[in-house]
């Protein structure tokens, strides 16, 4: 890749500090480490507020919540809109969720989103997502990158290559807003199963080496379901320690107070119950991460 191309986003001698940003209080840069966990897809204010309390119970202040949720079939159901908003937002101030990852998908959700936060009050922030069928939706990623106001989450094209994706996200950054975190989320491809898509997460110390961006990885899409490996681990489990042994700066996961009764993907959400555990896994993993960088660190000291 040639490396002249991130003009803004790119690592290069004399321009290699990590982007960071503080969003709601929240900071967010290649040495940061969030899980940010939720609904796929909003469905019901009482499974919306199960969520939250549960984030909250367990220290995390941030969130996913898909109120727009563009499918592959016309007849699948497409998101409840501006219509749940009012109640995601209210919720999230109620229970501290700081930050919601919210996919858009053109440029009147942003102002539906803008509305429903004046609506309530700004109880919470919403970081813009723009996932993999948009990560090549120029207009969206102008226009998205045009405001200030809300930081961005875009995800890799699935089926495109790396370098592409990287000038998505340079895309969104020459038009102003340098406010951005690259997510790694599975490639699709046949090479991938059993699993929904062929994971990429050897591909975050690849994004940090390149860019300055904070790289998230989301296993749930990756995986695709709900299988657990004879040690005891779901697949989810594992996958999301692989991106975060490689140094990831936030975990994206669906989780859901019923999964079964989830209105999209319910075959790749963990439970509430299984939420403690997940985030004390990633925890686990993050400290051997650190360990290891700070042995490497050493031996160039040693050597040097």
């Amino acid at each position: 890749m040639k490396n002249d191309e991130f003009r803004i986003l790119g690592r290069r001698p004399g321009n290699e500090e990590s982007l960071r940003f503080e969003y709601n209080g929240v900071t967010f840069d290649q040495d940061c480490f969030h899980v940010v966990a939720g609904l796929n897809a909003v469905d019901t204010r009482e499974f919306t507020e199960q969520t939250f309390r549960a984030l909250k119970e367990h220290g995390q202040v941030c969130a996913r919540m898909g109120a727009y949720k563009p499918r592959t079939s016309p007849y699948s159901f497409q998101g409840y809109g501006k219509q749940c908003l009012p109640y995601v937002f209210e919720l999230a101030g109620k229970y501290g969720i700081r930050v919601i990852s919210m996919e858009v998908t053109r440029d009147e959700h942003l102002d539906e989103i803008r509305e429903a936060l004046k609506q309530t009050g700004n109880p919470t922030g919403v970081m813009l997502q723009i996932g993999t069928r948009n990560t090549q939706n120029f207009e969206l990623l102008k226009s998205v990158g045009s405001q200030n106001e809300f930081p961005i989450l875009l995800k890799r094209g699935f089926g495109i290559t790396l370098h592409e994706s990287l000038l998505a996200a340079e895309y969104v950054a020459s038009a102003g807003n340098r406010n951005i975190v690259f997510c790694l989320r599975g490639m699709k491809t046949n090479f991938g199963d059993p699993h929904r898509n062929l994971i990429d997460f050897g591909h975050v110390p690849v994004v940090k080496r390149l860019t300055r961006m904070p790289v998230c990885v989301d296993p749930s899409h990756s995986v695709g379901t709900r299988d657990v490996a004879p040690d005891g681990l779901t697949d989810v489990f594992h996958v999301a320690a692989q991106g975060v042994i490689a140094g990831a700066n936030l975990v994206l996961t669906d989780v859901h107070p019923q999964p079964k009764n989830a209105l999209v993907d319910a075959a790749q959400a963990l439970t509430l119950e299984e939420l403690p555990h997940f985030l004390d896994d990633c925890a686990l993993v993050r400290e051997a991460y650190v360990a290891r960088c700070t042995r490497a660190r050493g031996r160039e000291v040693s050597s040097g």
